[in-house]
């Protein structure tokens, strides 16, 4: 090869050389753009959710934008803090992320750019927060009448009604070996946790029982519970239970033996025989009263998918995130009614109210005496709505 074809070739090498990084250059600069205009920080993302359509701020957090930024400000009243780079709102941000959608943690990390340990931490830290805000706690013996069984009402007798008190299964991964499972499987032989409520009849939660094994019984998770005094029924007052429960002075249940199904009503209405006898009044007013429990747990359970599809959390944390998870649902209750708002609508599926057999396991004192005042409590407002029907 002769020096004028080396110096052609050398240069033609050179050339293209120079037009390969060239084109590296135009590549790269074009990622880069892509990844900045993709890979917005939480904290320029939130503000864009909370100034832009209300319905995409109410479908990330579960909540109003002015809720969202109350429960904030509550939150870093109560303590919580900014860590390092992670804002506050990019905390809550996440928590409710992984609450109302079952987001796993190491989307999250993707979408808001932090280490999955941070995630992990910044959640833990809003989960404790959140369960020392005050918005579950039990009526006093002064509490108010509900307008729902006032003077006047077809629900009057039931005057005296706090609430209505029942169990929901959450799914569950506890921390144990594969012969101790046995105690969370239920019923429907899933793994679970029994979780017993008290709630007002607005459906918001008095107070919550979380972590019982899914095989426990009703009876004894409330009987466990006025033993330990995390149930009180102030004197003269009582809760409505279903008939999977014995009747008590404290704890109304229904008539056994007769229809307690919105199914059964629904037919006897259709062929016109809505009341063979007072006691199936009593159980109709009863149901009408006492379905505002599961659709509670119904509102609850749509608000925040996790409740449907609980994560392999320490078993200790699945519990703590019920439990945020009601105090969440009061929360957003109150601030709605200081606005008389309503958003819960498009989170509640009706479904048939499933009404369990149960046992004859009372709940604390069951002396002949104490059974025959509650039998005396239950024929007198049977007998008031039968003659006031």
């Amino acid at each position: 090869m002769s020096s004028d074809e080396e110096r052609a070739l050398i240069l033609l090498m050179m050339k293209s050389a120079q037009w390969m990084c060239t084109v590296m250059q135009i590549c790269m600069q074009e990622l880069m753009e892509e990844d900045n205009n993709s890979s917005e920080t939480a904290e320029e993302w939130i503000p864009g959710q909370l100034e832009g359509d209300p319905s995409r701020c109410f479908e990330s957090y579960r909540m109003s934008t002015e809720n969202f930024n109350i429960l904030c400000d509550k939150l870093k009243a109560k303590g919580l803090a900014c860590k390092g780079d992670v804002i506050v709102e990019d905390q809550v941000e996440m928590f409710l992320q992984i609450l109302g959608h079952a987001t796993n943690i190491q989307k999250i990390s993707e979408d808001f750019q932090h280490s999955t340990e941070t995630v992990w931490r910044c959640f833990r830290d809003v989960l404790h927060y959140v369960r020392c805000m005050d918005y579950i706690n039990l009526p006093s013996s002064n509490a108010r009448v509900h307008q729902k069984i006032s003077e006047g009402t077809i629900h009057a007798p039931f005057k005296d009604a706090l609430g209505v008190i029942d169990c929901t299964h959450i799914p569950a991964f506890p921390d144990l070996d594969t012969d101790s499972l046995t105690r969370y499987r239920n019923r429907k032989r899933m793994l679970s946790q029994n979780v017993m409520a008290a709630v007002d009849f607005d459906g918001n939660f008095l107070t919550v029982i979380a972590g019982w094994e899914g095989e426990a019984d009703d009876n004894r998770i409330l009987r466990r519970a006025v033993e330990n005094g995390v149930i009180i029924v102030p004197p003269g007052k009582y809760y409505l239970v279903d008939r999977g429960y014995a009747n008590t002075p404290q704890f109304l249940g229904p008539y056994r033996g007769r229809p307690y199904r919105w199914a059964e009503f629904h037919a006897r209405h259709q062929n016109q025989n809505l009341y063979e006898c007072p006691e199936d009044l009593f159980n109709h007013r009863h149901i009408q009263l006492a379905s505002i429990v599961e659709e509670t747990f119904g509102i609850l359970k749509s608000r925040f998918k996790i409740l449907q599809m609980m994560p392999k959390y320490e078993y200790k944390i699945q519990v703590k995130i019920v439990v945020a998870c009601c105090i969440l649902h009061n929360f957003i209750k109150h601030q709605n009614s200081l606005r008389d708002v309503s958003d819960e609508s498009s989170f509640y599926v009706p479904a048939e109210y499933d009404i369990p057999l149960g046992d004859n396991v009372g709940v604390g004192d069951l002396r002949v005496n104490n059974i025959q005042t509650a039998g005396n409590l239950r024929d007198n407002i049977r007998d008031i709505l039968w003659a006031t029907r």
